[in-house]
């Protein structure tokens, strides 16, 4: 019986995402308005991961954060929205609360799964009592 090698471009590929400390690097740059982005408005910022990892900070609601990262060299996406609709990324969802400069992490879709992960975005877009109850003291 032969012994099953792992793919050496697919181990390659899944180290070039970003990890959870990194992911809350590239909040914390976006909250102080640093310059690594390559664009940024008031709401998202693009920031260049690596050659073929892209990261988007978007600023859901008040106090809630989304890191994601998604890969460019496969596809090319135009708009925001169509970004958003790539299936193969990562990402955390993040509270911030201004008062005590403090980041909590909420989920992330590599531990959670995508199909949860989703679902509790949704929740919180949708729910503006959960988004607050983070920053509840």
């Amino acid at each position: 019986m032969s012994e099953a090698r792992p793919h050496p471009l697919l181990a390659t590929q899944v180290s070039k995402y970003p990890n959870y400390p990194q992911a809350k690097a590239y909040l914390v740059d976006f909250l102080a308005h640093g310059r690594r982005a390559f664009f940024r408005t008031h709401r998202y910022a693009y920031y260049k991961h690596s050659l073929s990892i892209q990261i988007i900070v978007i600023h859901l609601k008040s106090g809630i954060y989304e890191v994601r990262a998604y890969p460019v060299d496969a596809f090319f996406v135009a708009t925001l929205e169509e970004a958003l609709k790539v299936h193969d990324f990562r990402a955390w969802l993040f509270a911030y609360d201004p008062r005590i400069r403090t980041i909590y992490y909420i989920t992330g879709s590599q531990k959670a799964g995508i199909d949860r992960y989703k679902q509790v975005k949704q929740v919180i877009k949708t729910k503006p009592t959960l988004a607050l109850a983070s920053q509840a003291r």
